[in-house]
């Protein structure tokens, strides 16, 4: 089933960041981008919460090529509304191939994912932050993750849908692009990946 609030992209630049002081129980760890748009700003939590385990968050960087930057290029500042599916501009963690690139797999903790968050966006000229947008029309966007390959035990298990996943993608002042992709050590690698060990309704 699709994301309940939607799906898309925001796009703008970085006004500033900030990550959570610390972690309690009903608390996750979230790294919070705020995007400066001509519409406001938006803030952008991205869930890199570990739940205490040393190698709780999987996480990426992808460098993207000549052809993801010109389609880029064209979208304007702001938040744009995109369709779950191939020709829409969704990204997908299994069957985008612009996502197939070299950058490996690290496995972690939340602060550890950040060190490399922070090395993306402190050389960022503009954002796009791919998720799902807040509901009743408040501004922010949040789900920027995976968002498919939860088990069936999991409370997220009916959000698992194809071309809908989120992530960053930074231009750099060089105009280099890349990708921050994230997603929890207990969702599917793969499509074709066993559901494994389940997980507790309250964990991810």
């Amino acid at each position: 089933m699709p994301l309940a609030d939607g799906y898309g992209v925001l796009v703008g630049t970085l006004q500033s960041y900030r990550c959570d002081a610390g972690h309690t129980d009903g608390h996750y760890y979230h790294c919070t981008l705020i995007v400066s748009t001509p519409y406001g700003p938006y803030p952008c939590p991205i869930d890199l919460d570990s739940k205490a385990n040393r190698i709780g968050i999987e996480w990426r960087i992808v460098e993207l090529g000549k052809p993801v930057k010109l389609l880029l290029s064209l979208i304007r500042d702001g938040w744009h509304s995109i369709g779950d599916d191939t020709a829409s501009g969704a990204i997908d963690y299994y069957r985008s191939p612009e996502l197939k690139g070299d950058g490996i797999w690290k496995h972690g903790t939340g602060r550890e994912a950040f060190i490399d968050l922070e090395a993306l966006i402190r050389h960022s000229r503009r954002l796009f932050v791919y998720g799902e947008p807040f509901r009743n029309g408040v501004h922010g966007v949040h789900n920027i993750h995976q968002n498919q390959g939860d088990p069936d035990s999991s409370r997220w298990a009916h959000e698992n849908a194809p071309w809908q996943d989120g992530g960053l993608i930074v231009e750099r002042g060089d105009g280099t692009m890349a990708a921050f992709l994230c997603r929890f050590s207990t969702q599917r690698k793969s499509p074709e990946d066993e559901q494994g060990e389940e997980v507790s309704p309250a964990s991810r």
